[in-house]
């Protein structure tokens, strides 16, 4: 796995790629563990190019969330093939997360809705 990172304005936008499993978790951990260390409260996962999430990798989407939302930040995904996608059904946490189809919709929402 790779992990891409962008900076647009105040949103961070993680983009993983290929699978993200138990070795990648650690990696996107530290990764976002930093940002929010470093002051990061608006966060969106970019998942078009992700084919496969393992539940290591789930959780860390759920620590990364559950900080954010602690610090009054807001975490969305988008671009979700419908294998990942499945996998976030499966697990229930798109109840706690809003999702987006389009990575620019998901970048301004976060932006408008973060003071």
């Amino acid at each position: 796995m790779t992990i891409h990172t962008e900076i647009r304005g105040q949103v961070l936008i993680v983009r993983p790629s290929g699978d993200i499993n138990k070795m990648a978790a650690n990696e996107l951990h530290e990764l976002l563990d930093n940002a929010i260390a470093e002051g990061v409260t608006r966060l969106v996962f970019d998942f078009s190019i992700l084919s496969h999430i393992s539940s290591d990798g789930l959780r860390v989407i759920l620590k990364a969330i559950e900080e954010v939302q602690s610090r009054k930040g807001q975490v969305v995904l988008a671009e979700m093939g419908e294998q990942v996608r499945g996998v976030f059904e499966a697990s229930g946490f798109l109840g706690l997360i809003r999702e987006f189809t389009d990575l620019e919709v998901a970048v301004n929402a976060t932006s408008a809705e973060v003071s």
